[in-house]
């Protein structure tokens, strides 16, 4: 039996992924994982590629892993070896570089390595016309489980290239996500976070286009067994006034979204290519602010996209300022190749992008800090996680509304109990479980 260890780089999405990877290897068979420090005979890298720094640090994962154990196999998967498998082909160590269009077949593919050959299985993105449904039962964290259940992406933002690296959206049928849901809780999984590229294209592809998102929520929500439900990223257009109704109606439905907003200048939207106006942004905020009383509201931006000025940036921070945003995730724009950004004039420079971000960052403490100071007093549902540490076991947990709670040292079994916010000290937030009646 053969041992393998995984490193993946990225998003939730590449995590997922990498999970589907290990499960189709057991049910392969011939397989033992162990974990990444370890020695193994095979190491499997998922790549992200969604910034040049993303591919330079899988690259250097690359290098130090042939360095540190030059006997064992590299296999390379993800974003960046279905974008550019000539260059990881280069790398010392890769044995084996696996597509999207081609991780269906990754276990058989990998028992199979001849030795000392490279294989570059890369087909062409279009061949990616199916979602690849494994049943997946075991996950990285031990209290809350992912749920992938769409993949690929129609758009056509002119800043990224997942439809050219994850291929077309394509949705997982409604049955299988809810034999999944099903046998994680039974599994002792406590919160389910559903997730995909494009999370509110789901079931636009499936026959009738009838399993749409909303309706899926409500499904999973019914589930008795569940104790928690969270949504990953979602884009603005996504956000129905039914999705919106669900979350503030049902206590299982976590208080939080995250929505990428990119910019909030129209001019740069329209050069993005983004489907919606800083208008209609602020307007959907209003909204679920309106609905759901101190719910959690993340979003993403992009500092100094080519052309961006100094008044477009000033309008995207004062539009931040001003929302109910409770963080914001800053990053400094990167031409990705075979995007269509990469061909357009009016790059910022270097300096000037970094200077953005790191006043979105600030700007962020800001309002995280601000987001925990109305909640001391409070009394919240948290998911409950023991950690073990050198100076014993510690206690600490999330809030529905996506705020860190730490309880100090203990232990628990997983699960959402209510907790009293007892004091903010730097930034943390400090609570104690309340006592139940008996």
């Amino acid at each position: 039996m053969k041992s393998v260890a995984f490193c993946t780089f990225g998003c939730r999405l590449n995590q997922y992924d990498t999970e589907t990877i290990r499960t189709l290897l057991d049910e392969y068979g011939g397989w033992r994982s162990v974990p990444f420090r370890e020695a193994a005979d095979v190491y499997v890298v998922n790549t992200c590629s969604v910034t040049a720094r993303a591919d330079a640090t899988c690259r250097k994962a690359i290098r130090r892993i042939h360095t540190e154990q030059p006997d064992s196999a590299i296999v390379v998967t993800g974003c960046y070896a279905q974008r550019a498998p000539q260059e990881l082909a280069e790398l010392p160590g890769v044995r084996l570089i696996v597509g999207a269009a081609d991780r269906g077949h990754i276990a058989a593919k990998m028992s199979h390595m001849p030795q000392g050959d490279l294989e570059i299985a890369v087909s062409p993105i279009a061949e990616a016309s199916e979602f690849v449904d494994v049943a997946i039962t075991e996950m990285m964290e031990h209290s809350r489980a992912f749920v992938k259940v769409q993949e690929g992406c129609n758009e056509s933002c002119s800043f990224c290239i997942v439809p050219q690296t994850r291929g077309v959206s394509r949705s997982r049928k409604r049955d299988s996500v809810l034999a999944q849901v099903h046998e994680l809780l039974a599994s002792g999984y406590v919160e389910i976070v559903l997730t995909g590229v494009h999370l509110g294209d789901y079931g636009l592809d499936l026959p009738g286009n009838r399993h749409m998102l909303a309706e899926l929520v409500r499904d999973i929500l019914a589930i008795p067994q569940l104790q928690r439900f969270r949504l990953s990223s979602i884009e603005p257009a996504s956000i129905t006034d039914e999705l919106i109704e669900l979350m503030a109606g049902h206590d299982k439905f976590a208080r939080h979204f995250h929505i990428p907003l990119q910019s909030a200048s129209n001019a740069v939207l329209s050069r993005m290519k983004r489907r919606y106006t800083a208008e209609q942004f602020s307007q959907l905020i209003g909204r679920i602010s309106a609905a759901i009383p101190d719910c959690g509201i993340g979003t993403d931006v992009i500092c100094g996209f080519p052309g961006e000025t100094d008044e477009h940036f000033q309008e995207t921070f004062d539009c931040l300022a001003q929302l109910p945003i409770t963080y914001v995730h800053p990053f400094t724009y990167s031409v990705r190749p075979g995007s269509e950004a990469q061909g357009y004039g009016d790059q910022i420079p270097g300096e000037v992008k970094k200077r953005r971000t790191r006043s979105l960052k600030r700007l962020t403490r800001d309002k995280q800090q601000a987001f925990r100071e109305r909640h001391v007093g409070s009394t919240l549902p948290v998911l409950l996680e023991t950690s073990r540490r050198d100076d014993g076991s510690h206690l600490a947990g999330w809030t529905d509304n996506y705020l860190r709670v730490e309880l100090g040292e203990g232990e628990a079994e997983s699960g959402v109990e209510d907790v009293h916010i007892v004091s903010l000290h730097g930034d943390q937030l400090l609570g104690r479980r309340v006592l139940k009646d008996v």
